[in-house]
This record gives structure tokens, sequence and C-alpha cells, in this order.
């Protein structure tokens, strides 16, 4: 697969900042000096896992390697990341330990509002998911001091506004959201509830390069839960907390952990089915999902075009959709399929454009078949693409 140097030109950067020799980082990071320096030089890729390892060594985050968050020249994308400041202003207002300042809309109408939000957030829509999060989490918040039924709608809510933060870019505000999350979860004393708020936890920790954390999160929520799973949608969330504990354990290279992992979750897709429950999409179509990714991660793309080929993706949630066609672009790109890299990236973004335009999986792929400039993967198509996501030759 082509690469992209910008990101070899960032860690150049931030170690000469420093002022440590190749050899000294490559150490802190646990790999070989001549793998940092191919990384620097453009001639080597990095997978998330590798960038976590670098962004530790060299102290920063692993935002300042791959370039997020990005602010494109986009109307909807530009709505969503001005929206940004105003849900943190708006969670950092509204802790559950402040008491009610408002009355709230009856339960019903918050019910419906709470399931939009949700619809947008699984359509990808993160401008029209934030912008309604400004007046529904004060709203959430009041109704939450009456009842557990405001308190059962704040935690999907929450993990919406978390979600919708992390695909943007913004790792410390959507970290706030998922201590909201816990909040609530608590809260209701619901095991389940609390166990995906640990998902959430997770989930940040682990796009911030904290595997370890991530996984030790999802260890101890899966063994509470585990006391629990006769209570209804428990055993999805446990199923859905061995696919995060599959995720993080490659993290820190922890293979047979992995694939045991995998293998409890496809099990207990088996006995649920699809689901839908806490919008986790948990069944056997998410375990395959997953398995996908893991494989492109871990440098088996062969593996992982043959995994998504057995995938039928009709009526799946855009924002698992999505998650496939950049899986299968990166897949195909390392395979050097590049028009067909190209055209699974514009498949990704014709389903769900304010993401594609955002993740850094599908900006890396793109960018690196650019600098490749192969007429044949895709000419014009590619570089109008490339356009919209602010990437230049």
């Amino acid at each position: 697969m082509p690469i992209d140097s910008s990101i070899g030109e960032r860690i150049s950067a931030r170690r000469h900042l420093r002022r440590w020799s190749v050899r000294f980082a490559a150490s802190r990071a646990g790999i070989a000096h001549s793998t940092w320096l191919r990384i620097e030089r453009g001639e080597l890729r990095t997978d998330r896992y590798m960038i976590a390892d670098i962004a530790a060594a060299l102290e920063c985050s692993v935002s300042d390697l791959t370039g997020q968050p990005y602010l494109p020249a986009d109307r909807k994308l530009e709505v969503a990341h001005a929206r940004v400041e105003q849900v943190w202003q708006t969670m950092m207002a509204y802790p559950l330990t402040e008491p009610p300042s408002r009355d709230h809309q009856p339960i019903a109408a918050l019910r419906l509002e709470s399931d939009l939000v949700r619809d947008l957030y699984n359509r990808c829509d993160y401008a029209g998911t934030l912008s309604r999060l400004v007046d529904l989490l004060p709203e959430l918040h009041a109704a939450a001091h009456d009842d557990n039924a405001g308190l059962e709608l704040l935690v999907p809510v929450y993990g919406v506004a978390m979600g919708s933060l992390v695909s943007l870019g913004y790792r410390a505000h959507a970290w706030l959201a998922v201590e909201r999350c816990m909040e609530a979860a608590v809260r209701l004393e619901s095991p389940v509830a609390q166990a995906i708020a640990a998902t959430n936890n997770a989930r940040v920790a682990a796009n911030s390069g904290a595997y370890g954390l991530a996984r030790s999160v999802c260890t101890h929520a899966a063994d509470e839960l585990e006391r629990h799973l006769a209570t209804p949608t428990a055993l999805e969330a446990f199923g859905f907390l061995h696919l995060a504990l599959a995720h993080h354990s490659i993290g820190i290279k922890d293979f047979a952990s992995a694939d045991d992992h995998f293998r409890e979750a496809a099990r207990i897709a088996a006995r649920t089915g699809e689901t839908t429950s806490w919008d986790l999409a948990f069944g056997p179509r998410n375990v395959a999902l997953w398995q996908l990714a893991a494989q492109v991660d871990t440098g088996k793309p062969d593996k992982a075009i043959e995994t998504g080929s057995h995938l039928h993706i009709g009526g799946m949630w855009p924002t698992r959709a999505v998650a496939f066609y950049l899986d299968m672009a990166r897949a195909l790109a390392d395979l050097n399929r590049d028009q067909d890299a190209v055209r699974m990236l514009l498949s990704a973004e014709r389903l769900a454009p304010q993401h594609t335009r955002s993740a850094t999986a599908a900006r890396v792929v793109a960018r690196s078949l650019l600098e490749q400039a192969r007429q044949a993967a895709g000419g014009s198509e590619l570089r109008g693409l490339c356009e919209r996501m602010g990437l230049t030759e």
C-alpha cells in the first residue's frame, strides 16, 4: 500500500523537537530503530496500534501525529465542529450532582427527541446530533432528577455524544461525555447501563492510544455483568464487551486473548441473533465486522477481504456499514488493488460523508493513494474525494 508521508513528517518533527535520536525514540516505543526511520521517511505505513505506541513514546496525542481533528470546507461538518464547544459547555454545566434549574417536557416527548438524536447519530449525521444535544441535555438533566426514566434516556444519549465527539476528533470532550454517561448509569443502579458506560469509557481510552486501560475497564465491566446475564439486554452487552476486549487486546499485542474474545463473542452472537438494544447492533454481522477490522490491523488483508465477501450489509446502520467500506478500502489498498480501494472510499462517502471526510482511516488511505497518483486508482474521482477531504497533492 502507498504511504501517507505526512504522518512520518509529523513523527520526525516531534522527535527533533525533543532532540532525541531515532534509536532512543524507537527504544521508548518498543520498535526497531530501522522501523522508526522507515516510518519517518515515508517508506513504511503505520497502523492504529503502532501510532499509539509512537505517540506514547513521543509524549504527545495520537491526533498530533494523524492530524485530527480536521476542520473541513464542508458546510455540515462546519456546523458539527461549531457545535462541539456548545455541547462541551452544556455537559460541563449539567452534572447530576447539581439540582435541576428548570422544568422539563413530558418524558414521552423527551423519549421521542432522544430517539431522533440517536437516529441522527446512527446515520453519521454529527451536525444534526450535536445541534440537538445542546437543547436536549438540559431537559434530560432535569428529568433525571424526577425518576429513572430520565436516567434511562441519559445513558444512550451521552453515548451518542461521546461517539460523535470521538468521530470528529475531540477526545477530551468525549471523555466528559463518558463521565456524564457513567454518572447516569451509576444512579440508575443498572449493571447493563454501567457496562455500556464502561464500553464508552474504553472506546475513548483506546482511541487515545491507552489500550491497556481500555482492556482493564472492559475486563472489570465484563466480570461484573457476568453475574447479571439474566437481566434483559445483558447478554448482547456482554457479547459486545468481548468484541471490545478483542480490539483492546490487539492493541497491547495479546493476540491469543483477542482470538479467545472473538470466539466468545461469536458464541454469544449465535444465541442472541441480530439485536438493536443500546445502539450496539450486536450480532453475528457485527462480530464479523470487528474481525474484518482486526484482520486488516494485524496484517491479514487477504483474510479481511474473504471475511468481507461474506458480509451482507443491506439494512445495516450507516455507522456500521461505513466502517465496513473503510476497512475494506484499507485491505484493498494493502493488496495494491487501488481502484477497488477508491471505489470503497467513494461508497463510504456516499453513505456517510461527515464520517468519511473526518475519519483518520479514510484520510490516510485517500492521501496515500493520491500521493501515489496512479491513473488506474480512480483518477478524477479520487482527486475529487481528496479535495472534499481537504487533502492536496
